[in-house]
């Protein structure tokens, strides 16, 4: 089965934002035999219930019109929450100013765990300002898993 995280992301983006709401990631994974694509949404004040309803029911119209997927599949809008996992570039850039743990694929400067800001991200790369201020330029691509602190 392809995974389109990136191709959802593309296509609902602009309804997402002219509902007044910021798309922060799309997830299209398969468990227990099933598809479920999770829409992370946020705005300034934060996502209550009826805020994921109202885009489920705008986004269960829109992919039913675009796309012809194999199967059924399980729709799930949410707010990203206080620790959320941090995969796409985009994530990083959305939560700049929040802080962030990031687990290295191989140790940076000895390092094999950074915590603090992510203060800026550019192509491929995040840097984050440490507790005792130091800036470490870690690449995305050394990354192996990283979440928001909260």
């Amino acid at each position: 089965m392809q995974r389109r995280d990136d191709e959802l992301y593309g296509i609902c983006l602009d309804l997402i934002r002219g509902m007044g709401f910021d798309l922060v990631t799309v997830e299209d994974t398969v468990e227990n035999g099933r598809r479920t694509f999770r829409f992370f949404i946020d705005r300034p004040g934060g996502i209550v219930l009826d805020d994921c309803a109202s885009v489920s029911r705008e986004l269960d119209h829109l992919l039913d019109a675009e796309f012809d997927f194999e199967g059924p599949y399980v729709l799930e809008v949410s707010s990203p929450g206080l620790e959320h996992k941090l995969k796409h570039e985009r994530e990083y850039a959305y939560f700049a100013g929040r802080r962030a743990r990031l687990v290295l694929r191989e140790p940076v400067d000895g390092k094999g765990v950074i915590e603090g800001t992510i203060t800026s991200v550019s192509p491929g790369v995040v840097t984050v300002t440490t507790d005792d201020g130091e800036d470490v330029d870690i690449r995305l691509s050394d990354v192996s898993r990283a979440r928001l602190m909260a």
